[in-house]
C-alpha cells in the first residue's frame, strides 16, 4: 500500500521504526533521528554553497562578503562559517565576543601554496557560546582539521573531532537543548569543468534535552558519495546536478536500521536531482521545511530499508514543493 504524507511527518515515520518522543513542545521537532539527518543535508548545502566563494576572482554576493569577512577575522575557512550558519549559528566577530567565544586557530604559518586565498591547513578548536536574535543561545565545542585542495575551486577535506553545536531555547520555566556532535571526515574534490565528488564518512549524534534530562537521542552514520556537476562552470556554486549513492545507519531508542540511499539521474530517463543555491538561501532561514529541502528543487532521493525492503521516495517538484511516496 502506498500513501502520500506530509514531509514533516515523512521523516519521522520513514527513516526508522518509531521511537518515543518526550513530552516537550516548543514548536520544533522532538525527533532526534530526523534532526540528525537534517544536519547531514544542511552540511552538504553549506559545502556546495562554498564552492566558488574561496577564489578572489569570484563575483560575491553581500552574504559571501559577510561570510568572507567573518572567516578572515577568526582565521577560519569560509566553509566553516557557512556550516555554522546552516545550523542557525551566527558567530560574533572577535571584537564583539565579550570573552564568551574563544576559537583557537592554527593556520600553520598561513601557507597558501596555490595562491587561491585559502590557507593550506587550518586547525580550529572551539569554546564559543553566545546569544541569537531569536532568543536562543548556542554553544560550540570540539574542533576540526581543514586541508585545502591544490588549485582554485578544487575543494577541500575536513576531519571533525567531537565537533558539537548545541542550541538552547528557554520557554517559560523550561530549557530545551538540541545538540549535534559530528565525528569523521568530509572530502570534496574536482573542478568546475569536470564536476566534484563529495565523500562523507561521518557519524552524527543528536540529543534533545529538557531541563538537563535527555528526552531523545539518535545517531546517524553514513558512508556516502555524492557527485555535483555545476550548471555553469563559471559559477560552480550557483547550482548543479547531484547524484547520491551509499549507505547509512540510524540508531535511536535502542533500535538500529540500515538504509541504502540513491537518487534520480538523467541516465535513468528521470529528472536528475538538482541543487540550487538560490533555493537553499531562500529556504534556509524560513523554518524546518527549508532545512529538510536542503536546497533541492528537482529530482528525487530514495531511502530503502535494507531490513524489510520498505522505502521512502522524496520527489522535489520545485523549491519548497515535494511529493512523498512511501510503501508500508
Amino acid at each position: 500500500m502506498k500513501k502520500y504524507i506530509a514531509l514533516l511527518v515523512l521523516l519521522v515515520m520513514a527513516l526508522a521504526a518509531c521511537g518515543g518522543n518526550g513530552a516537550i513542545d516548543d514548536g520544533e521537532s522532538t525527533d532526534a533521528g530526523m534532526l540528525a539527518l537534517e544536519t547531514s543535508l544542511t552540511l552538504d548545502a553549506a559545502i556546495f554553497d562554498d564552492l566558488d566563494s574561496a577564489a578572489a576572482t569570484a563575483v560575491q554576493t553581500v552574504e559571501d562578503q559577510e561570510v568572507g569577512s567573518l572567516a578572515r577575522a577568526w582565521g577560519l575557512p569560509t566553509v566553516a562559517v557557512r556550516m555554522l550558519r546552516a545550523w542557525g549559528v551566527r558567530l560574533p566577530r572577535p571584537g564583539d565576543a565579550d570573552g564568551s567565544c574563544s576559537i583557537s586557530v592554527d593556520a600553520h604559518g598561513y601557507g597558501d601554496a596555490d595562491e587561491d586565498g585559502v590557507f593550506d591547513q587550518v586547525d580550529a578548536d572551539f569554546d564559543c557560546s553566545g546569544g541569537l536574535e531569536d532568543g536562543r543561545t548556542f554553544a560550540i565545542s570540539g574542533g576540526f582539521h581543514f586541508t585545502d585542495a591544490e588549485g582554485a575551486y578544487a575543494g577541500f577535506s575536513m576531519n571533525l573531532d567531537d565537533f558539537s553545536v548545541a542550541m538552547t531555547r528557554s520557554t517559560g520555566e523550561n530549557s530545551i537543548e538540541r545538540s549535534r556532535v559530528l565525528n569523521g571526515s568530509v572530502d570534496i574534490s574536482g573542478s568546475p569543468a569536470e564536476g566534484y565528488a563529495l565523500q562523507k564518512d561521518l557519524t552524527i549524534g543528536y540529543t534533545i534535552s529538557a531541563d538537563g534530562e535527555v528526552v531523545h537521542e539518535a545517531q546517524w552514520s553514513g558512508q556516502k558519495t555524492k557527485t555535483y556537476t555545476p550548471d555553469d562552470p563559471e559559477t560552480p556554486a550557483a547550482g548543479g546536478v547531484v547524484s547520491i549513492s551509499g549507505g547509512a545507519t540510524l540508531t535511536r531508542d535502542g533500535q538500529t536500521t540500515e538504509f541504502a540511499v540513491s537518487s534520480s539521474t538523467d541516465e535513468e530517463g528521470e529528472t536528475p536531482l538538482h541543487w540550487s543555491r538560490e533555493c537553499w538561501r531562500n529556504s534556509r532561514d524560513a523554518g524546518r521545511l527549508g532545512h529538510i529541502m536542503g536546497g533541492y528543487d528537482a529530482g528525487w532521493i530514495l531511502h530503502q530499508n535494507l531490513t524489510n525492503g520498505n522505502y521512502t521516495k522524496i520527489t522535489f517538484n520545485a523549491c519548497g514543493s515535494v511529493t512523498v511516496e512511501k510503501n508500508l
